[in-house]
């Protein structure tokens, strides 16, 4: 069996997260990838599939995320709940998330039980049960987890905002779907996106922490005789449809005023990702950065503000985002958060404020990273979206940045006549 085996290149570390790496791939097209780490007295397994909103069948939004609710009701071996029961038993804890472009599934055990998530991933990828008053219970949870979203301010302003930004784009769709393609998505739909989706050949298995001896042949004994068969992804393709200057949408929700203010970026692996997300901390990274100073400290119009970047695989989107002070015209915050971005063009930062926000970036991303739970996700979802050498190659991109290099991708991808939606959520009243 250990002939069918392939060992893949890959560093004995990486530079950006501590612990030593293996990377094989089985006979059935499983990627297992360990990080050693033995820090503490456990482990991590997180499986990733790459599957999400952007697989989805027209008129079946949600199905991916309807999917991971279903993963947890019922497979040959464990019956509705009994996965949850188990993993309590054990001292452990599981859950699941689904984005636009993957789903993942993980688990925390003790250093001496890990291998019994291996079991519950075995079974429930090749054994999914799908019983009807399951599916039926957990499509009426999600409808109401929809609605909850929706009258929730920052969920809704979010959503609409996506929805503006990538018109016609899988990026535009809510992950967890609408009420209407949600009553029109049913069991077979789900085995279908099963059966096309969740196979090895289309998973990355990441096991980090305490792992001790024989870990790949532990993987490979549970996991290692279920057949690949994954349907080839459709390509990746960027937003097509042109946003023309600034594009505005507002919404009546809540007590106070929210601003959501969203570019279009590069996809995360593109070579200006790295200078945009410095970008970001410039202008919203801690006490220091210019929003955060202007708008919060200095003028006192803005109860908070924040800056961020995302990482898709076709593309990602820069946010703005800030809850405004009862009383203050939501326009005048508007207008000074354009005036800050122009700013960064006209007063570039100077090395010491550059090389300020760059160790703010490495603090927020060892600080993100102390446990093994989140080495494994982040390993996970470099390798379902990129590659393994994305975290070293990104971090090392971010620390090399010059204000030259900052400003060009300023403004590439920060001018509003270039294309922007400000989302408002104003008071009811």
């Amino acid at each position: 069996m250990r002939s069918q085996v392939e060992t893949l290149e890959a560093p004995p570390g990486l530079k950006s997260l501590p612990g030593r790496l293996e990377l094989e791939r089985l006979g059935n097209g499983l990627t297992v990838c360990l990080l050693e780490n033995p820090q503490a007295p456990v482990v991590t397994s997180a499986l990733f599939y790459r599957a999400g909103t952007r697989d989805e069948v027209p008129g079946h939004g949600g199905t991916a995320h309807f999917l991971e609710h279903m993963m947890f009701k019922g497979s040959a071996r464990f019956g509705p709940g009994e996965i949850d029961r188990l993993t309590q038993a054990l001292g452990g804890v599981n859950n699941a998330f689904t984005s636009h472009d993957s789903t993942a599934y993980y688990f925390n055990f003790a250093a001496d039980r890990w291998t019994e998530a291996l079991a519950i991933e075995a079974d429930r990828m090749s054994s999914l049960t799908l019983d009807p008053e399951q599916v039926a219970s957990e499509r009426q949870v999600i409808l109401e987890e929809i609605a909850m979203y929706d009258s929730e301010p920052w969920d809704a302003l979010e959503m609409a905002v996506h929805e503006r930004l990538f018109p016609g784009h899988a990026y535009g769709r809510p992950v967890l779907g609408t009420r209407e393609t949600l009553l029109a998505t049913g069991g077979e739909d789900l085995r279908d996106f099963h059966r096309r989706f969740y196979r090895p050949d289309n998973a990355i298995l990441v096991v980090a922490g305490d792992i001790g001896h024989g870990a790949f042949e532990a993987v490979e004994k549970v996991l290692g005789g279920i057949p690949g068969g994954a349907e080839e992804r459709r390509g990746f393709t960027a937003p097509a449809i042109p946003l023309n200057g600034v594009e505005r949408l507002e919404r009546r929700k809540g007590e106070v005023a929210r601003l959501a203010l969203a570019f279009r970026a590069p996809h995360g692996a593109h070579p200006d990702h790295p200078a945009l997300r410095l970008a970001a901390t410039v202008l919203g990274g801690g006490r220091t950065s210019r929003l955060q100073h202007a708008l919060v400290e200095e003028e006192q119009v803005c109860v908070w503000v924040s800056a961020d970047l995302s990482e898709g695989v076709d593309a990602s989107l820069m946010t703005v985002t800030a809850e405004v002070v009862p009383g203050v015209e939501p326009a005048r915050v508007e207008a000074r958060v354009f005036e800050l971005l122009a700013d960064l063009r006209s007063h570039p930062p100077d090395e010491e404020e550059l090389e300020r926000c760059r160790q703010i970036a490495v603090a927020d991303w060892v600080f993100g990273h102390e446990k093994v739970h989140q080495q494994a996700l982040s390993v996970g979802l470099a390798m379902a979206l990129f590659d393994l050498e994305y975290l070293d190659l990104h971090l090392e991109r971010l620390l090399a940045t010059d204000t030259v290099c900052l400003l060009e991708a300023a403004d590439r991808y920060l001018r509003p006549e270039h294309g922007c939606v400000v989302g408002w959520s104003l008071p009811k009243s």
